[in-house]
């Protein structure tokens, strides 16, 4: 593979990320009340190159983010595999479906100074439909296990705490205080 810095993918990733605005606004542009069977079609092709798309601007994403992260002593740089699973979906032994990811600082909402010592390089998230969880630091393999390693992993992982809603942000916060 050829020694190529994170920057040299920032154009593709422009790119994709531009794909993906067209797609998306040509997508939610539409009337449904007044959409025939035609433009249903042209929607779902959209939503499809939008797919497309947003799996680019994912890859492009974490192979910058190795190859701006591996950069060894004296400039050389290590090489970074080609692709990097970053999203698995698996179902625990009761069949609740769960979403396993990595979350890295940068795409966090906080600050990662913010964060305790053991997230600061990431981790790893599960969510269901009923709670999310998450490991840290990241496992540098969690990409490569197997669902039952997968399972394990999220079972013992720790419950993540549920985020206010945007519109109850005030409210809760002021209740809390109350509360306290």
């Amino acid at each position: 593979m050829d020694s190529v810095s994170g920057e040299s993918l920032r154009p593709g990733l422009q790119e994709a990320r531009r794909v993906l605005e067209r797609a998306l606004d040509s997508a939610c542009a539409v009337d449904l009340d007044e959409a025939d069977t035609a433009e249903m079609i042209r929607i779902e092709e959209a939503l499809a190159l939008a797919a497309k798309a947003a799996k680019d601007v994912v890859s492009l994403r974490l192979r910058r983010r190795a190859r701006l992260g591996s950069q060894g002593t004296a400039g050389e740089q290590l090489d970074a595999p080609d692709h990097v699973a970053s999203h698995r979906v698996f179902e625990d032994l009761r069949g609740s479906r769960w979403h396993a990811f990595a979350v890295y600082p940068e795409d966090a909402s906080s600050e990662p100074t913010a964060l305790p010592e053991a997230y600061r390089n990431g981790w790893l998230a599960f969510r269901s439909k009923q709670e999310m969880r998450r490991v840290a630091p990241l496992p540098s393999n969690w990409n490569e296990l197997s669902i039952d390693e997968l399972r394990e992993l999220c079972h013992k992982a720790a419950v993540a705490p549920k985020k206010a809603a945007p519109n109850q942000g005030q409210t809760s916060n002021s209740d809390q205080r109350v509360e306290s």
